[in-house]
């Protein structure tokens, strides 16, 4: 039996602005951030291993918080060094992710260089149109893709969160504000909530929760609290954190509620389709938000997740990226990713890709890749079988890593390249982890 899940909308409508005003959410600061994580995201990708140490201003900027704003909004775009290929990659996906095209404001975009000016842009095509946005992604293949969402389905959302966190004061957030997830936490939320918002990323994570107080409510991701719990802190009374983009491992709960932590609220969804479900224990399964609904008979345990976007009596199935497990018509567990990626860092990254990459080395025979454990950092590792052609194998990790750092982004790198004659299988012939006793790698 096939059953489908349809996004009905009876929860909130979307507020009556006046002709030509603003939602809260657009305000210069609040774009201004999301213009400089653009800016900083995509020039990392343009430009793998770093090249060009001008990308280092925008995190200068940001670092100085009274100075952040108006510097920004000062910065001229050339100060980047931009060539002309990475002025139009950035322009057009600003144009794109903020749908300038349906105001005819994208050509004067690019006419312009300053960042307040691009602001300026953005603010005045919002007022003519503020019916979609889109967020870039990461797809099956390591390339971005743009995910387009009605602004009135985001507003539903973050209303219904808005309603569950009414009595938070603070905001501190460790997330860029140009993702989906953090466009909702970090821009949406403390402008329906109207409160303050910190920004965690000027500091350590080591110190996130020591200056946490109580009311405040801390947005972050599994990577960023593992960080965090290192400076063995200890959380006022009364903080909620907030955690998405990866799906957080139960010792990691176990130590947030060891360090003080009464209520972690974990969202599941993905840049396609935004939120989906909540749970506030490891333990627990997901409960769909009130909003979504699933259609069909019976408890089809392994089935792929259909979403039926329901506009205007149009339904648009959209695919979910992970194998989900169906408790009942509202809870359900989360498998894994069909596409195989995993989350570093709040990004998705291909192991299978580097896989490849590694592959395509004329000094490699065979490569596995996966991600290491919450113990060893959970980033990327590597382990490489010499070509025939390689004449010094003991130093080809070294080799590879230099390689690699011109090749892809710092979170798609392997942080351990491990050489042996063989990829290391377990008794039954399957690939296994090749840092632990077992540990089956295949799927």
């Amino acid at each position: 039996m096939v059953t489908m899940t349809r996004f009905i909308n009876h929860q909130h409508q979307r507020t009556a602005l006046a002709s030509g005003s603003l939602a809260p959410w657009w305000n210069r600061d609040a774009l201004l951030r999301m213009l400089a994580d653009l800016l900083q995201a995509e020039l990392n990708r343009l430009r793998p291993g770093g090249l060009g140490l001008e990308t280092n201003l925008l995190k200068d900027l940001q670092t100085r918080p009274a100075e952040a704003p108006a510097a920004l909004a000062a910065l001229e775009l050339d100060a980047l060094r931009l060539d002309s290929l990475e002025f139009l990659d950035i322009a057009t996906l600003t144009a794109v992710q903020f749908h300038l095209r349906q105001t005819g404001l994208d050509v004067e975009l690019l006419q312009q260089r300053r960042l307040g000016t691009w602001v300026d842009l953005i603010l005045k095509s919002r007022r003519r149109w503020d019916t979609a946005i889109s967020f870039q992604t990461s797809g099956s293949t390591g390339q971005p893709k743009l995910c387009r969402h009605a602004m009135h389905r985001l507003e539903q959302e973050i209303r219904w969160f808005a309603d569950q966190l009414s009595d938070r004061r603070r905001i501190l957030s460790s997330v860029p504000a140009h993702h989906i997830y953090g466009f909702l936490f970090s821009v949406m939320l403390p402008a329906v909530l109207r409160i303050p918002l910190l920004d965690l990323r000027r500091g350590l994570p080591s110190s996130a929760l020591a200056q946490a107080q109580a009311g405040d409510l801390i947005v972050g991701h599994p990577a960023f609290f593992a960080l965090a719990l290192r400076g063995q802190p200890r959380l006022a009374a009364d903080v909620t954190l907030l955690t998405s983009t990866a799906a957080c491992p139960a010792a990691l709960w176990q130590q947030l509620k060891a360090a003080g932590c009464a209520r972690m609220i974990e969202v599941y969804g993905s840049t396609e389709t935004a939120g989906i479900g909540t749970r506030e224990a490891a333990e627990a399964p997901f409960r769909l938000l009130p909003y979504w609904s699933r259609v069909g008979d019976g408890i089809d345990q392994q089935q792929d997740l259909d979403l039926d976007l329901d506009t205007s009596g149009v339904s648009q199935p959209i695919r979910i990226q992970d194998r989900l497990q169906w408790l009942d018509d509202q809870q359900f567990q989360v498998l894994g990713r069909h596409d195989h990626a995993v989350q570093i860092a709040g990004i998705n990254v291909f192991p299978r890709r580097i896989e490849r990459l590694l592959c395509s080395h004329p000094e490699v025979a065979e490569a596995a890749v996966r991600q290491a454990g919450p113990e060893q950092g959970g980033r990327l590792k590597a382990f490489v079988v010499p070509a025939i052609g390689c004449t010094a194998p003991d130093t080809l990790p070294q080799r590879l890593d230099t390689w690699l750092a011109s090749q892809v982004s710092a979170l798609e790198r392997p942080r351990a390249i491990s050489i042996g004659a063989q990829l290391p299988c377990s008794s039954t012939g399957k690939l296994r982890d090749w840092d632990l006793s077992d540990g089956d790698l295949s799927d």
